[in-house]
């Protein structure tokens, strides 16, 4: 397979076609006549074909040469535009959200709207993941987290103050009689929780010497939806957990509610600054919860992120 040939000869063959002649393409792309048809003259000898003729008129293309610009045209517009998209101007406008996947399909996307309903001129770039190493530290823009705060070189708001429980699907949750009842059918723990089963079964003073969960996952939303659809039980977040509980997938087991030693945060670079539009979005995003509560205002359902 023949190597593409350098990017900037085929820039300059595009300029030149779109120009119509050589000397307005040197003139637009300030840059000799000489050097512009030297270019040229390199693309065509690499190619080994000729692409344009040369007239007092200006330009025209051969067939080879119509053909190939058709596809250097498409190739190169899509560059641009990606650049501009990503690194344009407008960038200014954009706000750039690194959260947990469970954040992001659970709360914002059922509350972002109206923070466009106040800022239109915003846009926005979503990147999930599952875990903190899921993320380049180094990248501007907001972050949330889930854990205990106090995260080095970050001021960290706390959006919410969670409590963990028992939840399965209602068929278990009938033949569930006790706490004790609990840990007798199969578990699911979420990997990387704090307050998982130990913690759990220590809180609520249930003897437990050990604990060895029949299923492990790496977010919350996998484990509800295991125990909404078979035998299982697992921890639930009452800020990630709303959907299926509202919807009856997920029964709460009476009882034995905890407090989690996870919160979810919005993290600020102490040495840092947010672009007018993710100023706006983190003030948005402290306003729409409470202060010490684990739910938005008017969203029982909202979710954070899971780890």
């Amino acid at each position: 397979m023949k190597r593409p040939p350098p990017h900037n000869w085929l820039f300059i063959f595009k300029a030149v076609v779109d120009a119509g002649s050589i000397t307005l393409a040197a003139e637009r792309l300030s840059v000799t006549q000489s050097a512009v048809s030297q270019q040229l003259k390199s693309l065509e000898e690499y190619l080994g074909k000729r692409l344009i003729t040369r007239s007092k008129k200006g330009v025209a293309l051969t067939d080879v040469g119509r053909h190939y610009y058709n596809v250097i045209k498409v190739s190169l517009d899509s560059i641009s535009n990606a650049t501009d998209q990503m690194f344009g101007r407008d960038r200014r406008d954009t706000v750039t959200v690194r959260a947990n996947y469970s954040f992001v399909e659970h709360w914002l996307t059922r509350h972002l709207h109206e923070f466009h309903v106040l800022c239109p001129g915003v846009s926005f770039e979503l990147y999930t993941g599952f875990w903190l190493s899921d993320f380049d530290q180094s990248s501007a823009g907001v972050e949330i987290r889930y854990g205990e705060g106090g995260w080095a070189g970050y001021h960290c708001h706390r959006l919410s103050r969670d409590t963990t429980y028992p939840v399965c699907s209602p068929e278990l949750a009938a033949r569930i009689t006790s706490l004790e009842d609990v840990l007798t059918h199969p578990l699911v723990a979420i990997m990387g929780n704090r307050t998982g089963w130990l913690e759990w079964a220590h809180q609520n003073g249930i003897p437990l010497q050990s604990c060895q969960p029949a299923l492990s996952v790496e977010n919350n939303l996998l484990a509800y939806e295991l125990a909404a659809n078979g035998p299982y039980v697992t921890l639930a977040l009452d800020s990630l957990v709303g959907d299926h509980l509202a919807s009856g997938q997920l029964v709460k087991v009476p009882g034995g509610e905890v407090a989690s030693v996870e919160d979810f945060y919005v993290l600020e670079p102490a040495n840092g600054t947010h672009t007018p539009g993710e100023a706006m979005f983190i003030d948005w995003l402290k306003g729409k919860f409470k202060a010490g509560s684990a739910a938005p205002e008017a969203a029982p359902q909202s979710a954070g992120v899971a780890r």
